[in-house]
């Protein structure tokens, strides 16, 4: 039994910390978090940034999809993005879709 479903507070907290609810992040979006933090920046721009700055944008999870799957450069400053090898394109679109979710409100009880 998970404990978001017991205990109501902890859903937002692994919404926040999990690429979708209920799922556990897998090896290769774990290194995502390496470089990125959800509320702040570390080597890369943190989550929620992401998630804001593509708020508006059609394509997002395209455009993140092939940034992870890719690599990507100058989007953020001078340190470059590389390609995640080891995300399949179901995780990167998983993960995608996990990012963008930072920009809806949590669940009112």
């Amino acid at each position: 039994m998970k404990l978001h479903r017991i205990v109501p507070s902890l859903f937002t907290l692994s919404a926040l910390l999990l690429p979708a609810a209920g799922m556990a992040a897998s090896s290769s979006e774990e290194s995502c978090r390496v470089c990125h933090k959800i509320d702040s920046k570390l080597v890369g721009p943190a989550f929620m940034d992401v998630a804001a700055r593509y708020a508006k944008d059609k394509d997002a999870i395209a455009k993140l999809k092939r940034s992870m799957l890719q690599g990507s450069s100058g989007k953020w400053g001078a340190v470059a993005m590389p390609p995640n090898a080891g995300l399949s394109e179901a995780e990167a679109e998983r993960f995608a879709h996990w990012i963008m979710s930072l920009n809806k409100p949590a669940a009112k009880k």
